[in-house]
């Protein structure tokens, strides 16, 4: 489900009473980001935190006495201990932050991360706008193993794709890389072509072209063949949805060098009464690719 561009932070007890909203915890530079191949400031407030609960109050402490600020982040992925980005290392890795996870501090009790997301967790963009951005933040130190904790709340950055009107066939994310995993999704019900209601679960394919940088194209199985096509068959994910997921440059086979332009793609119903044995939607869809 698309979302508008949303930046969530704080705690739980900050929603609690629903009378105010506060400021938020963090924010971005730049303010309307949503594309995670490139890069973001992650900006955290401390001072808009819950201050009631004590292990903020050790955390802001910390802060105040500029013993450094961490970043300690498990989603959209978490690097292993032992790995160059873990989070901490040695046998308590709780009280020994990654280094490579300090803040930079902006001004009082306000510190900054920059990333380009993609890169930071070895993830792709879909990925990114699937999981968002989880993490908290705390001094080298972060207490436990019987000592207090020195922590803010676990906090939330969602990153969103641009908000565009969804059509009958589209595609998730929806200016993609072409290494990308790409979700191609038909809203059969909104399918207004009478030839193209009430698909059986099995009876919807999709035609798949890319047109290279070069000119060449490349169509795995084409319009006549591909409800014939075990590999292009959409799985029905509930009633009038079908959804294609892959990524471009692997299902298509590129080479070393070879770079998309232009994806198209076209959901097709097994018809037998058809003379050509298929029904289609009656627009393609077009994925550009080029910008990147």
């Amino acid at each position: 489900m698309m979302r508008y561009f949303k930046f969530v932070f704080a705690s739980l007890f900050a929603l609690f009473c629903g009378a105010s909203i506060q400021a938020q915890v963090v924010t971005t530079e730049p303010s309307d980001y949503s594309d995670p191949n490139t890069e973001v400031k992650i900006i955290v407030n401390l001072a808009q935190l819950d201050q009631t609960k004590e292990y903020v109050q050790n955390l802001i402490a910390d802060a105040q006495a500029d013993s450094g600020i961490y970043m300690w982040t498990w989603k959209p992925y978490e690097w292993p201990v032992g790995s160059e980005r873990a989070n901490g290392s040695g046998d308590r890795p709780w009280q020994n932050s990654n280094e490579l996870l300090r803040l930079t501090k902006e001004s009082d009790l306000v510190y900054s991360l920059t990333m380009v997301p993609t890169e930071f967790y070895n993830v792709d963009a879909a990925t990114v706008y699937e999981l968002d951005i989880h993490f908290l933040v705390k001094p080298k130190n972060g207490g436990g193993y019987g000592d207090p904790d020195r922590k803010s709340d676990d906090l939330l950055l969602e990153i969103d794709p641009p908000s565009v009107e969804k059509t009958i066939v589209y595609a998730f994310p929806s200016s993609p890389q072409q290494d990308d995993v790409v979700k191609i999704v038909y809203d059969n019900y909104r399918d207004t072509l009478s030839v193209m209601q009430s698909i059986p679960a099995g009876d919807c394919y999709l035609f798949i072209q890319a047109t290279l940088t070069d000119g060449t194209v490349i169509k795995p199985a084409n319009i006549f063949q591909v409800i014939n096509t075990p590999a292009q068959q959409m799985k029905q994910t509930q009633a009038g949805i079908f959804e294609f997921d892959l990524v471009p440059s692997l299902f298509l086979d590129l080479q070393a060098g070879q770079q998309i332009n232009e994806f198209k793609v076209v959901a097709v119903r097994r018809d037998d009464s058809s003379p050509n044995g298929f029904q289609r939607v009656t627009d393609d869809l077009i994925i550009d690719l080029a910008c990147w």
